[in-house]
Formats: structure tokens, sequence, C-alpha cells
């Protein structure tokens, strides 16, 4: 009897393991089913997260697409010779403002950057202060003959302190006195040609010269001839003066003509030739600015230490015609000048400025939507090149080498 009820027990424990079993069973496979289902809903989700994502990214680049039709969101790399690095700095900005094109700009010595580029440098244009170095680009081969334009026509000018030696104040105030009539002479607004004034102007910078080397301790500065157009303007100045020879003991040479610049604002000489368009940007009174060593030198205190900027005459040295090119082998787009008035040749597109004549084409300003295939060293070029630019030349001491547009 003990056995029978032992078999009952055990067959009772077995099918209640056998019920366990396969109620763990069927919640497995209920789980199974629930990760499954969680799977395909975190897939779906997926899914329509991504097509949602992949409609803002159409809307995005639709917007940015517009953008494009103003601001070009690239880089130009331009080299400048020294003499123009602070008007290029203007133009650069408002170009860059205009169209988003940003302007990476080094500055060097027109020979210094030639040279550069010949070693594969990859500046997208490069301004020089002279003609001869893009011209030799060009005949080497290594730019297109169409991407040279002259862009400025440089002056050179002298620049020196005022009391130049250690004469009495009476002879001090004589000596102001003269140099007074040589800026007159410069500044002349009488009936006098062109040529009767660059007559007295060179006899007025001999006599300077003359009188500043007449003390073996003054130094005049000038940038070297072999890189800087402007040095070499200066030293065909001085031997067309008869006074190389002897200006050759005072001799101070520069890297280009902001170092020569510098060497006479920190008195390290007691003058120097350099571009004019610098020499404008020079206090009157360099009694304030200049170290002690050059105030023991000027007797400031019978005298300030004045600035005194003679324009070299154009008749000492050959014209100053500076040049740029854009460094590709390809022809760069630089006609029609987009930053010019555009003709209108649709009647739906719209006008800027009102049109006051009936016979008159109307005409819109610069979109960058029409540059569609230029690239931005041309457009670069262009804006430069654009009359508004070049007439604004004038207040940076150049004159601009061409009516309007661009040309040769």
């Amino acid at each position: 009897m003990v056995f029978s009820l032992a078999m009952r027990l055990s067959s009772f424990v077995n099918l209640a393991m056998l019920i366990l079993v396969s109620a763990s069973t069927c919640a497995s496979v209920a789980l199974g089913v629930m990760a499954f289902s969680s799977s395909v809903a975190q897939a779906s989700s997926f899914e329509a997260a991504n097509n949602t994502v992949n409609e803002g990214s159409v809307i995005s680049a639709e917007k940015q697409n517009q953008s494009v039709n103003f601001k070009r969101d690239e880089k130009i790399n331009v080299a400048v010779a020294a003499n123009f690095a602070k008007p290029l700095k203007s133009i650069a900005e408002q170009f860059t403002e205009l169209t988003g094109i940003e302007v990476a700009v080094t500055v060097s010595s027109s020979g210094t950057l030639y040279a550069q580029i010949q070693h594969g440098a990859s500046f997208d244009v490069f301004l020089s202060a002279d003609r001869a170095r893009p011209q030799a680009l060009v005949d080497n081969n290594l730019v297109h003959h169409g991407n040279l334009v002259n862009y400025a026509k440089g002056k050179l000018a002298f620049v020196y302190a005022g009391d130049l030696s250690r004469e009495s104040f009476s002879e001090i105030s004589s000596k102001k006195s003269s140099e007074r009539n040589c800026e007159q002479i410069a500044r002349s607004s009488t009936g006098e040609t062109t040529a009767q004034i660059n007559v007295q102007l060179t006899d007025c910078l001999s006599k300077q010269l003359v009188q500043l080397m007449e003390n073996p301790q003054n130094k005049v500065a000038i940038a070297n001839p072999k890189l800087a157009p402007y040095g070499d303007a200066a030293q065909q100045t001085l031997q067309n003066l008869s006074l190389w020879q002897q200006f050759l003991p005072h001799r101070v040479m520069g890297k280009n003509v902001l170092q020569t610049l510098q060497f006479y604002t920190t008195g390290s000489v007691k003058g120097a030739f350099v571009a004019y368009s610098l020499a404008l940007d020079l206090p009157a009174d360099l009694s304030s600015n200049l170290p002690s060593k050059f105030n023991s030198v000027v007797n400031t205190k019978s005298a300030d230490a004045v600035t005194v900027i003679v324009p070299v005459p154009e008749t000492l040295y050959q014209p100053i015609i500076q040049s740029l090119v854009v460094n590709s082998k390809t022809v760069a787009t630089l006609s029609p000048n987009l930053f010019e008035p555009l003709p209108i040749k649709n009647a739906a597109a719209p006008v800027d400025e009102p049109i006051h004549n009936d016979n008159v084409e109307p005409t819109r300003a610069f979109r960058l939507s029409d540059a569609s295939g230029v690239s931005s060293p041309s457009l670069f070029v262009q804006y430069l090149m654009s009359q508004g630019v070049q007439h604004s030349l004038i207040e940076w001491g150049y004159e601009p080498t061409i009516a309007s547009g661009v040309g040769n």
C-alpha cells in the first residue's frame, strides 16, 4: 500500500513538472514574439525617422542652394607686394562681404613672392609692384597670357625728419621755411606746368639729399632694388640725380618698402624712399612717436621732428606700373566685368536703381548668381578692376591704370 501511494505521488510530481515546463516554454515563445515585435517597431521607427532626416536634408540642401546664389563658402589665397598691402586689405574685406569668398593675404616683396610662385606656391592671385615679374611668369608658361592685368600705377616719395642736423635755431628756422616751400612746390596750384613743377621739385629733392648726406652719421633707407620695384625706382632716382655714389655710405636696405618705412619710423634712419601711398599714413609730428635715440639726434627742444614728404618727380624713374596675374595655366574669366552695371535682359528682373531716362538701357547691380562658372580668383580680379574700386585707389596714393573695367 505504501508502494502504491509512492507511485501515485511520483506521478503527481511528474505531472506538475510537465505543466511547469510547458508554461515556461509558452512564456519563452511569448517573450520571443514580443522581442521580435519590438524590433519591427524599432525598425519602423528608425525608417520613419530616417525619412524625416532625408526630407530635412533635401529642404536644407534647397536652402543652401538658394544661399549659394548670394554667397560662396570659399577661400582664395592672394599674394601682394608690401606697398599695396593696406589697400588690398580694405578691398578684400569689401569683396568678402559682397560675395562670401574669404581672402587670405600673404605680404612680401615682389621678388620674394615671384620666387615662391616659381617653386610652386599655391597663390591664386599675385599682385606685384611691377609688371616685369608677372610678365616673366607668362613668358615662362607658368600662367596663361590672358591672366595678366595692370591694376595700379604707383608713386615714389622721399620722407625725412625736418631737422636734419645740429645747426643753430636760426639756421633751422630758415631750413624749415625752405621745407615748406618744397611742399608748396609739390602742391602747387598756380598756373605752372607739370614740367616746371618737376624741375623745381627735382632741385628741391637734390638739395635735401645733399644736406642730409653732409653728416656721415645720417642714414637713408631704400628697399632692396633686386627684390622691390620701389627700391629700383629709388636707385634710378639717385642715379639720375648723380648722387648714387655719394649715397652708398649712407645706405640702409630693407627687404621691402614696409620694412624700409619701419627703419624711418623707428629712428634707425633719417630719411627713406618709400611708396607715396605709405608716406600718406605717416604722422606729421614724429617727436611723440619716435624713440629716445631719434630725439637725441633731432633737437626737439628747438624744433619739432616734422616729417617732410617729397613726391619724387616721375621724370626721375621709370613708371611703376603694378600688375597682377591669376596664377593658372587656364585662362581666367575677366570679361565681362560682373561688378559693373549689367544690362537687364529679362524685363521681369529686378531693377536696383530707378531709370530716369527712357533711352537708357535698364541695368542692375552685381548678383553672385550671374557668376556661375566664373572662378573665385577671376571674380576677385574683376572686383579689383571695377570702376568703383579703381577710382578709390586715388585715395590710397595710386593712379588707376585704366578708365574702366579690366584692360591691359
